[in-house]
Formats: structure tokens, C-alpha cells, sequence
């Protein structure tokens, strides 16, 4: 009679460990489900809500950067482009820049590109940028393997 406790006992035990297991899955997939919606949504986010009143940079191009194509960056007054996260407006993940490589300033009507002594230059519709330069709508600007154009 005791060893038919036993197995009984050791059997229920058994499948209390199998359901501990199941719920402990079963929760890390609740857990990476919720995590990848919200990834999506956030990345959906940061390309419709890029409105702004001094227009946006877009993304024609990410060379190895890790931004999508059709990406956009909303501008301010003046914007540093470059790799460093703390202090650029436009931060673009891409070995060749610098952590601050290009700065893009409204003058008065006028946006106007600078080269920030990066080591790899900008250029502007393919030509080297050596001095403060004008930007017009629909520009591209190029900065390591990037391409942007700005929309205005």
C-alpha cells in the first residue's frame, strides 16, 4: 500500500515539475511577444510622427548603418549629424563617421551644410563639402555610407 503512495506521490510530483517548466515557457513567449510588438510599433512610430516645422532629413540610403530605407529624421534650427547618440540630432549607427560629423543650421532661409573635420568628408550631390554650403529641398547629402535628402 505504501509503494502505491509512493508512486502516486512521485508521479503527481512529476507533473508539477513538467507544468512549473510549461508556465515558465509559456511566460518567457508572453514575455518576447509583447517586447517584438512593442519594437514594432515604436519603429512605426519614429517614421509617422517625424513632422516638423523645419522639415526632415530622409533616409535614401543606409549603406551599414542599421536604419531602414524611408526612415526620416525630423530637423530643428540646427542639427549635428553623426555617430555619437548624446550629442547629434541625426545619430546614424555607421563606422564611417565621426562622432560628429556634419552640422546642418537654417540661416535665415537658407540651410546650410558644414563638415565637421570628420575624417571621411560630406558631400553634397556628390561633391566634397569644404565650406559651409546651401542645401535646397531635395538635396542629397552623403555622409560615410549614408545618403540623405532633405525635405523641406
Amino acid at each position: 500500500m505504501v509503494d502505491i503512495f509512493n508512486q502516486v506521490g512521485g508521479i503527481a510530483i512529476l507533473l508539477l515539475r513538467i507544468s512549473v517548466v510549461a508556465l515558465l515557457y509559456f511566460f518567457l513567449w508572453q514575455v518576447l511577444r509583447f517586447v517584438i510588438r512593442d519594437l514594432r510599433l515604436s519603429g512605426q512610430r519614429a517614421t509617422t510622427t517625424g513632422q516638423s516645422p523645419y522639415g526632415q532629413l530622409l533616409v535614401i540610403r543606409a549603406g551599414q548603418s542599421g536604419v531602414s530605407v524611408g526612415k526620416s529624421f525630423p530637423l530643428g534650427p540646427s542639427n549635428i549629424i553623426g555617430r555619437s547618440m548624446e550629442h547629434c540630432e541625426v545619430a546614424l549607427n555607421d563606422s564611417f563617421l565621426s562622432a560628429q560629423h556634419a552640422r546642418l543650421e537654417m540661416q535665415g532661409d537658407t540651410w546650410m551644410l558644414e563638415d565637421l573635420k570628420s575624417t571621411n568628408g560630406t558631400f553634397l550631390n556628390d561633391m566634397e563639402v569644404r565650406s559651409p554650403s546651401a542645401v535646397e529641398e531635395d538635396d542629397i547629402i552623403r555622409i560615410g555610407r549614408v545618403e540623405l535628402r532633405l525635405i523641406a
